[in-house]
């Protein structure tokens, strides 16, 4: 008897080790997985995309900005893209966390917090708003066309930008620095450090934020967007009885216009649906977090890449777009240097002004 109760306890010692040891080797896995993560993804990757989203969607504002692509929708893609481009710069100075950066940087690493969960929670309910506006429209066109105006556009986008901002307000006082004596750090001089204040370090107001963003900025306007964005495609078609009374050339722009949308609606879904996966995962499951972290860093080049995305999609889907854009960078005078079949395309669609560049019609988009 004494020797099986030897033999058990042996065994149960054994079978604890193991396990131990297992949880030490998946610790130092997710240790190495999220070093990893951060030396491709944010000093490598993240950069170099949110530089090209910089560029692109300052070009995407310009082309919106043109009276003759003045419309509804326009203003609300405009908008989405002024909201990724502070979303873009605020992730690329947040890039430089993980450089040698000068220690003063940190003063300013609470507001790139800040910056990037506004711009970022304004995108998502821009998207919302612009899919709750088509879908209105392409289900009674002759009602709500006439209340789908830019002004009307104008006035959503304030509002979302107002509520995003306060509700997001608060980041900017969950950190603080401080400055950390060199007797602590083992080096000669004192470093900074950016630390959570009282505030950030209050369960019940990491609890209320949490899940105020996954109620406010997650569940409400994903499934709004997804919901809507399948009732879309289906109303497209059953609305087609009453678009026929509309004139053939309204008729292609506004198809042409919704299936943008839709396409830009899936591309967010793809990007996007990965971040709002794993917040709602962290809230029933205790992840490991460095594996939480090295998991965020890829979702958020997803995030990033779709904030850079939206550009090339409106030069392939959208035909006004394209040439406004093309007329705004080539003047009559440069078109010699274009291919002439392209020369010929482009005069074929974009007649040429008294003032030297490429006119487009003004329509949606």
């Amino acid at each position: 008897m004494d020797c099986t109760i030897l033999n058990c306890s042996i065994y149960l010692n054994a079978t604890t080790d193991e396990v131990t040891e297992a949880a030490l080797n998946d610790d130092q896995y997710y240790a190495e997985f999220l070093k990893n993560s951060r030396r491709i993804i944010q000093l490598i990757l993240i950069p170099i995309v949110a530089v090209i989203g910089i560029i692109v969607n300052s070009l995407t504002i310009l082309v919106f900005s043109q009276k003759r692509l003045r419309s509804s929708t326009n203003m609300y893609l405009k908008a989405l893209a002024a909201f990724d481009l502070v979303y873009l710069c605020g992730v690329l100075c947040l890039s430089f966390y993980h450089r040698k950066y000068h220690p003063y940087y940190l003063y300013f690493q609470p507001y790139a917090l800040f910056i990037t969960d506004f711009a970022s929670n304004a995108s998502v309910w821009l998207t919302a708003g612009f899919t709750v506006e088509r879908f209105l429209v392409v289900n009674n066109p002759m009602r709500w066309a006439t209340h789908a105006t830019a002004k009307t556009a104008q006035r959503v986008v304030l509002i979302i930008a107002l509520f995003c901002f306060l509700s997001t307000l608060s980041t900017v006082f969950e950190w603080k620095i401080i400055q950390v004596p060199s007797n602590e750090t083992g080096t000669d001089q004192p470093i900074l450090k950016m630390v959570p204040t009282d505030l950030g370090k209050h369960e019940g107001y990491r609890k209320f934020i949490y899940w105020l963003v996954a109620v406010l900025f997650v569940f409400i306007p994903f499934l709004t967007i997804a919901t809507l964005n399948v009732f879309l495609l289906r109303s497209l078609r059953a609305a087609r009885h009453i678009r026929s009374s509309l004139s053939p050339a309204m008729q292609a722009s506004e198809v042409r216009t919704t299936l943008m949308l839709v396409v830009i609606i899936i591309m967010f879904l793809l990007c996007q649906g990965p971040t709002a996966t794993i917040m709602i995962i962290s809230i029933f499951v205790n992840l490991n977090e460095d594996l939480f972290r090295g998991l965020n860093n890829i979702f958020v080049l997803l995030v990033v890449t779709n904030a850079c995305a939206n550009f090339f999609l409106y030069v392939g889907l959208s035909r006004k777009f394209r040439t406004t854009f093309v007329a705004l960078l080539f003047s009559r005078s440069s078109l010699k240097f274009i291919p002439g079949s392209i020369r010929r395309s482009l005069r074929t669609s974009m007649p040429v002004g008294h003032n030297g560049l490429l006119r487009v019609n003004k329509a949606y988009v």
